[in-house]
């Protein structure tokens, strides 16, 4: 059953970097025919991957591996963390190869689009289905190798060659810290499979000081990756990239890092102060973000800003230890992330549309007030009913304030609006039922991965109640922001952050500077 099962995993991922050994002029010859054959293999392997996932579920949902040759260098790991990952993947790939077949029809490039875009995504799933260090890093360099050549698609696009050669850059640096970290791993637990690797964890048969140094090695791997603060600079200048590259990258390939850290969960929560600055940088990145996001005027700008902080409270959620939290949240970003990108083509119309309503109006601060306590007790409450405790749950203090702050989000557009009864029981009702249902996937995500990734709390319970505080400022500043008061800043001060803010605060300035006195900016002809 295991062998079928694996048969049945494993051969997306090999079937789509195939496309490596086919010429991109030939390919361009048949572009239309490329674009439908890739597009039979996606959707032929999203259905494999159904039925293995299927049959493994109905024998018995442990981890297993199957591997290739007698090196088992490579191979498919199925566990509950791979299980909805795959699953994902192979949906979101044939979903984007879909659209990449009527996108970019005519275009007399489009073989070549269509061959580095499947190299792409057969990497992207042997990353999630590694079951051991050599195929996740293989996987991981491919990976970004293969979104360069897709990013640089449109050479003549200035600005999108110098967020390549940034990211090139970055990445360059990321992956020399992960093989440094992966060595590391194997010279001291004396194999590179992850099932063996992890039993010697359990086993405590080393002392966790040897290879404190690995996980700091991890962590700033998973950083860059990620496009965390300050190296995410690269991410909101590939806009002039075709529509399914950035539906691609936003909703799959820049979740690497997050996947990285829930993979080597085990490993890293031996090093509690590089989860400790995970969790750091990803509260101030995801602040950071979230601000910039909200003065943007390019709907794809505020689309990367908007991964940016969703990347940086993912690693939030890593840092903290809740592990099964982070996997949820790829899910659901990945989903929505990708649905927003394929469908911005008619966010203009609806902009418009919503255009011709009545423009908000400053609330009373007593009603902002009033907004964000009902919020707290909607999460409160439900919290409670669903037997979600914040006591002995790691990372579930700063979960709770990111659920208020969406149903604080869903009330106050809605109060902002119209301050009619009927407006702000419908509003609080759509509130209640997003919350709800968010609460009950968190509970079903701990149920399920409960027994493959680790379970205790890294940080302190101060620790974590000082980055939710900071959560909830951010927040009640970004409502205040968004109303026109000067309650919480005073006129000048606003004006003059929303200046820098839609500036991005300078750093993709710094950034290009950085990258020419290094010699590696684009020619202005390329």
């Amino acid at each position: 059953m295991n062998a079928m099962i694996g048969a049945l995993a494993i051969w997306l991922g090999p079937a789509l970097l195939a496309w490596i050994f086919f010429s991109s002029g030939w390919l361009n010859q048949r572009g239309f025919s490329a674009a439908r054959a890739a597009e039979r293999i996606a959707w032929g392997g999203f259905a494999s991957v159904l039925a293995a996932l299927g049959l493994w579920l109905s024998s018995s949902p442990q981890a297993i591996g199957i591997t290739l040759g007698e090196g088992a260098f490579f191979g498919v790991r199925l566990d509950p963390l791979t299980s909805p990952l795959l699953l994902l993947v192979a949906f979101l790939g044939a979903i984007v190869l879909r659209f990449s077949r009527n996108y970019l029809e005519g275009d007399p490039r489009q073989g070549h689009f269509i061959k580095w875009m499947c190299i792409t995504l057969g990497s992207v799933a042997m990353l999630v289905t590694a079951p051991g260090l050599v195929q996740l890093g293989f996987a991981w360099i491919a990976t970004s190798l293969g979104l360069h050549k897709l990013l640089v698609f449109f050479p003549q696009r200035h600005g999108t060659l110098y967020s390549a050669r940034k990211k090139f850059l970055l990445s360059r640096i990321g992956d020399l810290s992960l093989l440094a970290a992966f060595v590391g791993l194997y010279l001291e637990f004396g194999s590179e499979n992850f099932s063996q690797i992890f039993a010697s964890l359990a086993t405590q048969s080393s002392d966790p000081l040897n290879y404190a140094w690995i996980g700091w090695l991890i962590a700033i791997g998973a950083l860059l990756k990620s496009a965390q603060f300050p190296f995410h600079t690269w991410l909101p200048d590939t806009m002039g990239t075709p529509t399914p590259v950035s539906a691609l990258m936003h909703a799959g390939i820049i979740n690497a890092g997050g996947i990285l850290v829930v993979r080597l969960s085990p490993v890293l929560v031996e090093t509690p102060a590089a989860l400790h600055a995970i969790a750091i940088v990803g509260a101030f990145t995801a602040i950071f973000a979230a601000f910039v996001m909200l003065s943007q005027n390019s709907i794809k700008r505020s689309l990367a800003y908007s991964t940016i902080a969703q990347m940086g409270f993912m690693l939030l959620q890593c840092g903290l230890g809740a592990f099964h939290l982070a996997v949820l949240h790829i899910v659901a970003h990945s989903l929505y992330k990708a649905h927003s990108f394929l469908s911005s083509g008619s966010s203009v119309q609806t902009i418009h549309e919503l255009g011709r309503q009545n423009g908000p109006t400053r609330v009373p601060r007593g009603r902002f007030l009033a907004t964000i306590t009902a919020a707290g007790l909607i999460v409160s409450g439900l919290s409670f009913l669903f037997g979600l405790g914040t006591s002995s749950k790691p990372g579930l203090i700063v979960f709770s304030v990111a659920v208020t702050m969406a149903a604080t989000q869903i009330i106050w557009n809605q109060v902002r609006r119209s301050a009619s009864a009927t407006a702000i029981v419908s509003a609080g009702t759509v509130a209640i039922a997003f919350a709800a249902t968010y609460l009950l996937l968190a509970k079903g995500a701990e149920a399920w991965l409960s027994g493959t990734l680790p379970w205790q709390n890294v940080g302190s319970f101060g620790f974590e109640l000082g980055l939710a505080i900071c959560l909830l400022l951010a927040l009640a500043t970004s409502l205040r922001l968004q109303d026109g008061s000067s309650a919480l800043l005073p006129q000048r001060l606003r004006e003059a952050l929303y200046t820098h803010a839609v500036n991005g605060f300078y750093m993709n300035t710094i950034a290009n500077r950085t990258l020419r006195a290094l010699k590696l900016h684009p020619n202005k002809t390329a």
